[in-house]
């Protein structure tokens, strides 16, 4: 409510401005104009008195014109007074007051059209039922979708939470459902598909695989999506597919995702079941760097951000390593394979090794006086950590 109150003060005084910005130029005027009238008056007594002297008119032609400047003096300064009044009590106010009408509506209109909407509505349904069992869900999933029967999100809502009670059939009506009210939700149609996958013995074939094409071809590198489609691929037999598929799917993942480690176990075990042994190419380490304020306002853009992965015992020379500039770091990188200094000694390969980040001038391999220098505790390459460093 104060909100409001303050704006309507701000009207006010906008409008008590504009009445005085109107109305004071007439007052000024008025006294302009009277002050010009007199003075037209005397100059022409002036003019008269100096013919009088010089002979020019006589006493009754003096006297006779002076009477004349008097009475038309008198009869301008009365006209003056009276039409500025009239433009004062009359025409100014009357646009004073429209344009106080006018400013109290625009401005309301601005307000209304540029500030936030304050909700009415009930808050959204997934946070409505987070703290509920999944069985009262279903009742309030049901009760929304009786006003709302057009809802395609609460009919995926409900679908899901059918499948965790493993009511498959009452999981594929809702499923469906929503597939009728919206067919272009990538999430929906991987959900879809794995329901129906569910309801036939595990079975990607028909249905399933055409939603998981639709999905991929609204969302090409949908991890979820590809990973589906991976586990199709090896139930036809195709591990070729399937290994490029979840390797595709790994890379669309954010570094932090917890999805990363099972992928990477799914992917050890196909390369196992493949005979290619231990699948090098997918262990890596992402290392996540913090620069205070402090550091960032001392340091130029220009200086080099160079983070590296050493053996914990041993030569100190980098196994990985990737230098990028300070105006072009985006705060993560992944070292893989692909990063490791000697082609004969990979990231893959190590074990108990020790993240590093250097803040340097030079970007010079070598340590300088004015390189600052954070090192992480000892982790392990193998469970593909993610390591987070803070530079103060």
């Amino acid at each position: 409510m104060s909100m409001y109150i303050w704006f309507a003060l701000m009207i006010a005084v906008s409008a008590v401005w504009l009445i005085w910005f109107l109305l004071r130029p007439l007052k000024n005027n008025l006294f302009n104009l009277e002050n010009s009238n007199i003075a037209l008056g005397k100059q022409k007594q002036t003019e008269l008195q100096q013919d009088l002297q010089l002979d020019l008119i006589d006493e009754s032609v003096f006297d006779q014109a002076q009477d004349e400047i008097t009475q038309t003096l008198a009869v301008e300064l009365t006209q003056s007074s009276s039409d500025v009044g009239t433009v004062k009590s009359g025409s100014s106010i009357w646009l004073a007051g429209l344009s106080v009408v006018f400013i109290s509506i625009l401005s309301l209109g601005i307000y209304k059209a540029l500030s936030p909407e304050i909700s009415t509505q009930v808050p959204a349904l997934d946070t409505q039922i987070m703290s509920l069992s999944l069985e009262e869900s279903v009742v309030k999933i049901q009760d929304h979708l009786l006003d709302k029967p057009n809802d395609a999100d609460a009919w995926k809502m409900l679908g899901l939470t059918y499948f965790e009670l493993n009511n498959l059939d009452e999981s594929l009506k809702a499923y469906e459902k929503s597939y009728q009210l919206n067919q272009r939700n990538p999430r929906l149609l991987v959900e879809y598909a794995s329901a129906i996958a569910t309801k036939n013995d595990d079975s990607f074939s028909g249905r399933p695989m055409e939603l998981i094409k639709q999905a991929l071809e609204l969302e090409p590198d949908a991890p979820d999506a590809l990973y589906v489609a991976g586990m199709f691929a090896v139930s036809i037999q195709n591990f070729d597919l399937a290994k490029a598929l979840w390797q595709r799917s790994l890379s669309s993942l954010p570094l932090d995702s917890p999805d990363r480690s099972v992928l990477i176990e799914v992917l050890a075990e196909l390369s196992g079941f493949m005979g290619e042994g231990d699948p090098q190419i997918a262990h890596s380490v992402a290392v996540r760097v913090t620069f205070s304020d402090q550091i960032l306002a001392s340091r130029s853009k220009d200086d080099y951000v160079m983070i590296y992965i050493k053996a914990a015992q041993g030569r100190p020379m980098p196994i990985a390593i990737q230098k990028i500039q300070l105006k072009d770091f985006t705060g993560v990188v992944e070292l893989t394979d692909d990063d490791s200094v000697m082609p004969t000694r990979k990231l893959s390969q190590s074990e108990e090794v020790i993240a590093v980040v250097r803040l340097s001038q030079s970007g010079s391999a070598m340590k300088q006086a004015s390189d600052i220098q954070v090192l992480s505790k000892v982790i392990n390459v193998r469970d593909n950590p993610t390591v987070n460093l803070q530079v103060e």
